[in-house]
Parts: structure tokens; C-alpha cells; sequence
């Protein structure tokens, strides 16, 4: 399994960071985004995850339009907040009848747009204008998106295609889509970043996983889901894998045998996709320094030689 550095490896112009919470998702997106621009590149870090702590890691606030950070020269952060999002696309809904329709209508109306479903509208509304947008495009050399976690990511990329049936099929406003106004002037939008995403060319799908049995499962559930879409430009990032035994310390000896036996079994569905590696680190992924070391130290390759099992 070859080490995830990223001076070695060919990137395209978005990378989209995904997986299960806790098993580093946001911290490799950040070490990606800051070596990439310590190599002299435009990165535009991107996250879509509510519970992303990019925030944290740079110590400073960020908003929906894009702060630069001066201890990465090159390097603009946006975190994007799915509930404003999705409080603003309510209101974009519904103030053109205030006034116009009963008060009991405009009350359904906001009933029918305050579920999970317009916070995932209103996400990819968001996420789709960063990917279509030509000046983004131009101006930075990496898009890199830290996304959610691996069920709301997949559902954010099934939405479009549920979408254009609906509308086609649809004049009423009875779906948990509420009313259908400004989806339709969007679907040429939705479509355009449904078809980068498919793009081998032009984006990476990063499946981040941890090297146990739980973690390497889901990824290849999340796998799968993404290849049913037609997403197959997939690579997967094992992140803490430990580089070498080391007979003094008899539980770091049992959790490299855990992980060796997890890398061996993994799931069919993964082992044709390229694999890299990610170091266990023994300090904490907290501040710009640390997630610098992340992926820049020496020795990065895991010292871990596996079988993957067929079958």
C-alpha cells in the first residue's frame, strides 16, 4: 500500500474528501489543502460537513464566502452552514407569497420546507454553485471538499436525479421538495456538477477509512452506492495505520495485528481502486503545525504487506 503524498501523486482539480465521523476525514482534506499550498498552489478548501471543525484547526471563524489564511499563503477556507443555507433557500421559497396567500398557507408551506430534506437542497444548492462556478475554476488549482459524513454525502449526490424526475413528473408542490420554486432554473446547474463529479478527469472521490473491520466496511458500502451513480474515479486514504511493530509494547503489537488482519480481509468492493496510506500519529491533528507533519514527514510509508482476499 503506497503512502498518500501528495507531491507523487497525479490530483485533479476537486477532491472530495468522505467517510464515516472519527476516522480523519477532515484532518487529511486540511493536510492535502495545506501541502498543496505550500507547493505554490491556489487551494480552495471547501467544507460541506455540519460537523466539521475546520474552525479548530485554523484558529479563526470562517463563513460561506471564503476567509484566506495567512499562515498558509494561497490557502481560502469556506465552511459552509447547512442550516443558514437552508434557512435562506426556505425564505427564497416562500417570500413571494407573503402576502399574497393565508397565513395558514404560508405556515404549511414553512412545515413542509424545515426537514432534513431542504437542509440537503439547500447544501447542494451551495456545494453545486462552487463546482460550476468558471471563476472559482480559474482562479485556484485545487477545489477540495471536506465533505459530510459518508450517508448524507451520497444522499446530497442522489438528490439531482430525484430532482429532475420530480419536476418533470411534477406541478404541485406535495413532496417533502415543498414547493418547486428555483428548482427548475437550477437543474442545468444541478446537471453540470452531477457530470464533474463524474468526471475522472476533473475530480477524485477520497474514500477515508480507518484499517479495522468497521470502518474498511462502510467505505465499501459507500463504495458501491457511488459506483451505482456512475462515480467510479475512487481512491481510498487508510488513515493510523501503524508503520511497524514493535515487540516492547504488547497492545501496539495487538492493535498492528488487528489492522494487518482488517488490510488482508478487506472488501472486494475497494481492492480496485488505488489504496494509500496514512501514518498513526502520535500527536494531536489539532493546529496548522501538526496537520503540516501529517503527511510532509519522513518515513511515510506503512510498513504493512497484505493480501487482499477475494471472495
Amino acid at each position: 500500500m503506497t503512502a498518500f503524498d501528495i507531491s507523487k501523486i497525479d490530483l485533479t482539480k476537486y477532491l472530495f474528501f468522505t467517510g464515516k465521523g472519527g476516522v480523519g476525514k477532515t484532518s487529511i482534506a486540511c493536510a492535502t489543502a495545506i501541502g498543496l499550498a505550500d507547493q505554490g498552489k491556489n487551494i480552495l478548501l471547501i467544507s460541506t460537513d455540519p460537523a466539521s471543525n475546520l474552525q479548530d484547526v485554523f484558529s479563526q471563524e470562517f463563513n460561506g464566502h471564503g476567509v484566506a489564511i495567512a499562515d498558509v499563503p494561497g490557502l481560502t477556507v469556506v465552511n459552509l452552514d447547512p442550516e443558514q443555507a437552508a434557512a435562506e433557500y426556505r425564505e427564497s421559497v416562500i417570500a413571494p407569497y407573503r402576502g399574497k396567500l393565508p397565513e395558514s398557507v404560508i405556515q404549511n408551506m414553512e412545515e413542509q420546507l424545515s426537514g432534513s430534506c431542504t437542509i440537503e437542497i439547500a447544501a447542494f444548492n451551495e456545494f453545486s454553485d462552487f463546482i460550476t462556478d468558471e471563476s472559482k475554476q480559474a482562479e485556484f488549482d485545487h477545489i477540495i471538499f471536506d465533505t459530510a459524513p459518508t450517508g448524507h454525502t451520497l444522499r446530497m449526490l442522489q438528490l439531482p436525479s430525484a430532482w429532475s424526475t420530480f419536476i418533470s413528473e411534477s406541478t404541485h408542490g406535495a413532496s417533502c421538495l415543498g414547493q418547486l420554486s428555483g428548482l427548475e432554473q437550477r437543474k442545468e446547474i444541478y446537471k453540470k456538477a452531477v457530470r464533474t463529479l463524474s468526471d475522472g478527469n476533473a475530480t477524485r472521490l477520497v474514500l477515508v477509512s480507518r484499517p479495522d473491520d468497521a470502518s474498511l466496511k462502510e467505505a465499501a458500502r459507500s463504495s458501491h452506492e457511488l459506483h451505482l451513480l456512475g462515480i467510479e474515479n475512487q481512491i481510498l486514504v487508510v488513515n493510523g495505520v501503524l508503520e511497524q511493530m514493535d515487540n516492547d509494547y504488547a497492545i501496539s503489537n495487538q492493535i498492528a495485528i488487528r489492522q494487518k488482519s482488517a488490510l488482508a480481509a478487506m472488501p472486494e468492493a475497494l481492492i480496485n481502486y488505488p489504496l494509500y496510506s496514512v501514518p498513526l500519529r502520535s500527536y494531536n491533528l489539532s493546529n496548522i503545525g501538526n496537520i503540516r507533519r501529517m503527511l510532509s514527514e519522513d518515513h511515510l510509508e506503512a510498513d504493512v504487506n497484505y493480501t487482499p482476499l477475494s471472495g
